[in-house]
C-alpha cells in the first residue's frame, strides 16, 4: 500500500496522488467506486494524508494513524 500524498478532483471522481520513489503517480477514482467503498471525498480532498491506496486492488483505506488528531 501506498501513501496518498494529494487529492485532487476531477469531473467523474477524484486523482490520488503518492510518490514512488523520486517519481508522482496517480491514480483515478470514480465517485461510484468512492461511494462503494464508503470514502467520504470531502474529507479525502481535505486530508489526503490520512489515507492509503492498495494498487493491485484499486481500493482505499482510511489510515487510523492520526485520526484522533483532529
Amino acid at each position: 500500500m501506498k501513501n496518498v500524498s494529494n487529492c485532487k478532483k476531477t469531473e467523474a471522481g477524484v486523482a490520488l496522488v503518492w510518490q514512488d520513489g523520486k517519481k508522482e503517480k496517480c491514480e483515478v477514482f470514480s465517485f461510484s467506486e468512492l461511494d462503494d467503498m464508503r470514502i467520504n471525498v470531502q474529507d479525502l480532498i481535505e486530508h489526503p494524508d490520512l489515507y492509503r491506496i492498495d494498487l493491485q486492488e484499486h481500493k482505499i483505506y482510511q489510515s487510523q494513524v492520526g485520526r484522533n488528531a483532529y
